[in-house]
């Protein structure tokens, strides 16, 4: 098939029924291979989409620039949008994330500004907020707080999902997914639960994140990227939570490793948080489809030494 912009390709990824991992209790895991976007993460769904909203508002043109506190997927996002809409992008990120990331929004022509790592999430948009009061030209993603963020996967992810399942006869009786700005979590939560009061929404959260309850989030750190948080966003509607499967760092490794050399999946760390709480939560249920989401790859964390 031939497209004619890179945009064309985000979305419509791959989902997939694992086969090879044995599952308990007569249970079936679905995954959405959201590593297969173009620049590799889930993240670009709302790259291109918030840009695309953001430029049809008259709010930027090819003069701004995108300024954004992120984990670097988002910052991965972002820097594809900008290409695409024609406009610049600087991204803020924690030190202590993903080199690889780094490397990838360089290679999208992006601008970085690192943030140390003992000030977290909540340093880089204390520092995203200062680059925005010094540049009259910036203007902010605000993906922690933009509607534009669930709505898009409301709109893509969510529709994808109940489609290829509804298709297939089958019906979605867990969602498991993670939440960093909560985004993915409660739009396609929302969407399923609209279409069924029966689906549950399984919340996969780092030990360290107040989402889904940590009593001492500055005491239990996580090296889980990309999900969890130290406040909970705008963007995450609590409300749409049932369950909550509180993951370590190990289980997502290990979760990542069982992917890879089990069902030959390379898929990232918080996608292997997701798999841990999917086999936590098949221990408990019988003849259930379990989906969740894979957010993005293997590949950019081989410099963590975790394989």
């Amino acid at each position: 098939m031939l497209y004619h912009s890179i945009s064309e390709l985000i979305g419509d990824t791959p989902l997939l029924e694992l086969h090879k991992i044995r599952i308990p209790n007569n249970n079936r895991i679905f995954v959405k291979c959201e590593f297969c976007n173009p620049a590799g993460s889930i993240k670009d769904r709302i790259g291109f989409y918030i840009l695309s909203r953001m430029k049809e508002r008259g709010q930027i043109d090819s003069d701004s620039i995108i300024v954004e506190a992120t984990a670097g997927n988002t910052g991965l996002g972002i820097a594809l949008g900008a290409i695409e809409v024609g406009c610049k992008a600087l991204l803020v990120i924690p030190e202590y994330f993903s080199k690889e990331k780094q490397a990838l929004i360089k290679a999208l022509g992006a601008e970085i500004c690192l943030t140390p790592k003992d000030e977290g999430m909540q340093g880089a948009i204390k520092k995203a907020q200062e680059i925005l009061a010094s540049m009259p030209n910036a203007i902010s993603f605000s993906q922690f707080e933009n509607p534009d963020n669930p709505r898009a996967h409301y709109e893509s992810t969510a529709r994808e999902i109940y489609s290829d399942m509804a298709s297939n006869g089958l019906h979605i009786d867990y969602f498991v997914c993670g939440a960093g700005s909560g985004g993915s979590f409660s739009g396609v939560a929302r969407y399923l639960k609209e279409r069924s009061s029966s689906t549950k929404a399984v919340l996969c959260d780092p030990l360290s994140s107040i989402i889904g309850g940590c009593e001492n989030p500055n005491t239990q750190k996580s090296h889980i990227e990309g999900i969890g948080n130290d406040f909970i966003p705008k963007t995450m509607d609590m409300s749409l939570i049932d369950e909550v499967y509180k993951i370590n760092d190990e289980e997502a490794y290990e979760g990542m490793r069982m992917l890879a050399k089990s069902e030959g999946v390379l898929a990232g760390i918080s996608a292997g948080a997701s798999f841990s709480a999917c086999m936590k939560l098949a221990q408990k249920v019988q003849n259930a489809n379990i989906l969740t989401i894979l957010p993005d790859g293997l590949d950019r964390y081989l410099s963590r030494d975790i394989i």
